[in-house]
């Protein structure tokens, strides 16, 4: 028998002595963008900056970066904006109009550097975005682990 894992899940990423720690949001946080940004702030980090990965299904992935100066974030295909309330909102605060459905290729939209602070740099995100075939959880799962906290991210997606 095969473990049927769920790819629908919600991390907030924080740097906590010296390394970066993981913990799981409730789900809710999926369903809009409001409910999102609330559960990434509601987690406490020393400097103020937190990382939200949200993966709502096999589709595209959000990632949001919380600091007392604003938020950012990056959707990883505006084509799950026809689908998605998550994606839709997204999109609507990036001021940035979907492709259409039938779109060929995945179209990210936000800020591909939302991660430097993590690590990695926008054009390793925009490496990352690019594999052909990937699903949007073995995306966050090499954002992950080219960041350095794979082990903690893998062990509170679960």
């Amino acid at each position: 028998m095969t473990e049927h894992k769920s790819h629908r899940y919600a991390v907030a990423v924080v740097r906590r002595d010296g390394r970066r720690q993981c913990t799981r949001l409730d789900r809710t946080a999926l369903t809009g963008l409001d409910e999102a940004i609330a559960a990434v702030r509601d987690v406490e980090a020393p400097d103020g900056t937190v990382f939200g990965f949200f993966n709502a299904d096999e589709s595209f992935f959000l990632i949001l970066r919380s600091t007392p100066a604003g938020t950012g974030l990056l959707l990883s295909d505006a084509r799950a904006a026809h689908r998605h309330t998550l994606a839709a909102q997204a999109l609507d605060v990036l001021g940035t109009q979907p492709p259409g459905e039938d779109a060929p290729d995945a179209r990210p939209a936000g800020d591909l550097g939302i991660a430097a602070d993590l690590g990695l740099t926008a054009e390793a995100m925009a490496a990352v975005l690019a594999r052909p075939g990937a699903l949007p959880d073995d995306q966050l799962r090499t954002i992950a682990e080219q960041c350095g906290f794979a082990d903690e991210f893998l062990r509170v997606q679960r």
